[in-house]
């Protein structure tokens, strides 16, 4: 079952997973990306592994859902990711959007169709393994409906 082996190589491979969608795959790199920030250090994790393809990407679009109305980036959501990204030679984007569908990962796949992405960066199981087990969570509804390429770390 593939969350088991993307489970098994996020948490004991200690590695970043590229998944691929069973549709067509197209092998050349991605020129627009959209990252999944949740101040997280899953995605910062994620965000890392993937600094070699954001800067060869055309687009890159910090993507934050419901941010949260207190912490560090309350008042610009997204904003030390951005200025994190362009000391790295990364120019990005910041996209502020609402929950408008029941799941996160709805969301995140509606915008990065919007866009026209061509791949999405995320940090995988950010909640427990229990927890994800019970009640599901945004990467397994992300392995479940994304269309096009998911680079996911934890």
């Amino acid at each position: 079952d593939l969350e088991a082996v993307l489970e098994a190589a996020l948490f004991d491979g200690r590695s970043p997973v590229l998944v691929l969608p069973t549709a067509t795959f197209d092998p050349t790199p991605p020129s627009r990306v959209v990252i999944a920030w949740n101040q997280s250090d899953e995605s910062l994790i994620a965000i890392r592994a993937a600094l070699p393809m954001l800067k060869a990407a055309s687009t890159v679009n910090i993507t934050v859902i419901d941010p949260p109305s207190h912490g560090p980036e309350r008042s610009d959501p997204g904003g030390l990711l951005s200025q994190y990204l362009a000391r790295h030679g990364v120019k990005a984007e910041v996209s502020v959007l609402a929950r408008t569908l029941p799941r996160v990962s709805e969301v995140l796949c509606r915008h990065a169709r919007d866009i026209d992405a061509d791949m999405i960066v995320m940090g995988g199981y950010g909640h427990s393994r229990f927890r994800e087990a019970i009640l599901g969570g945004a990467t397994r509804d992300m392995l479940e409906i994304a269309e096009i390429p998911v680079l996911m770390a934890h």
